[in-house]
């Protein structure tokens, strides 16, 4: 591999495998030891960056996390956002008035939190049974008015998804809309965006920002929406349970997020076999 520089790497379906609570213990201790040899570590996710998973976080000299799809990039040395591309509020309000004529359920992402409807669909507790509590945050009786009214530009919209059929319908009507990208990390979400928020945008600006150029940084990422970081970064890695398209334009392809394919790829770049050490916590 290049001289890598900086690891920019996704989390669900690329460090955290479905279903489990928290991220393997080797896949930490390779970023920590990535981490102890002087590359940045970047989380780069379409979580809100207080839900990126803490024990990642903890990491000492995880200082930058993308977040929302690379809505917003953090400083958490300083715990300011230092590059941010949001949805202006009364287009967030309207977009959410038009997708309640689907059958999906819809959530804002702000910079204060993810804000929900007091009325939830009942999909969500067939298909995201797990994440209930989430979407009991911050509940509103009309959630487009809220967002209107108290002037919160929205860094990402979150959509769940029950069918493929209205996932397919939703993307064709209203992809075409100015002013705003749609993506997904699942066949059960779709996920808007501010038409200048990806995470290659975000990982571009970062890169200026440190003075990185992009062959010195190996990204990690499985769906769609990692496709612009992946194709941004000198080095593209995919795990084995990428999507096709993912895997197609990737430049390795480790072991899949279960079998922790992500330290497989960092063992290799640092030259050694990593034996699973003890959580450190963030200094």
């Amino acid at each position: 591999m290049r001289d890598i520089q900086m690891i920019a790497t996704d989390i669900d379906g690329t460090l955290l495998p479905a279903g489990y609570a928290r991220i393997p213990e080797r896949v930490l201790c390779a970023l920590r030891r990535a981490l102890e040899a002087g590359i940045y570590v970047v989380p780069a996710s379409g979580r809100m960056c207080s839900v990126i998973p803490e024990e990642l976080m903890e990491l000492p000299g995880v200082r930058y996390a993308i977040s929302c799809n690379g809505a917003a990039v953090t400083d958490r040395k300083t715990g300011e956002c230092i590059y941010s591309k949001r949805i202006p509020e009364d287009q967030a309000a309207e977009l959410l008035r038009r997708l309640q004529k689907y059958d999906v359920y819809t959530c804002a992402y702000l910079p204060d939190g993810a804000y929900n409807w007091n009325r939830l669909h009942p999909g969500l507790a067939v298909h995201y049974s797990n994440r209930l509590p989430f979407f009991r945050q911050n509940p509103c009786e009309d959630l487009a008015a809220f967002v209107e009214e108290h002037g919160m530009p929205v860094e990402k919209i979150f959509v769940a998804v029950f069918s493929p059929e209205e996932r397919d319908r939703v993307r064709r009507e209203m992809g075409t809309l100015p002013g705003i990208h749609i993506t997904s990390s699942s066949p059960r979400n779709l996920e808007i965006n501010h038409i200048e928020a990806d995470k290659g945008r975000a990982l571009s600006w970062l890169s200026r920002h440190l003075g990185i150029s992009a062959e010195h940084i190996l990204a990690l990422g499985d769906n769609e929406n990692d496709y612009t970081m992946l194709t941004f970064a000198g080095t593209a890695v995919a795990p084995a349970n990428a999507t096709d398209v993912i895997r197609g334009i990737a430049t390795e392809i480790v072991p899949d997020c279960a079998r922790c394919g992500a330290a497989v790829c960092l063992e290799r770049l640092l030259g050694e076999k990593i034996i699973p050490c003890h959580r450190q916590r963030f200094g």
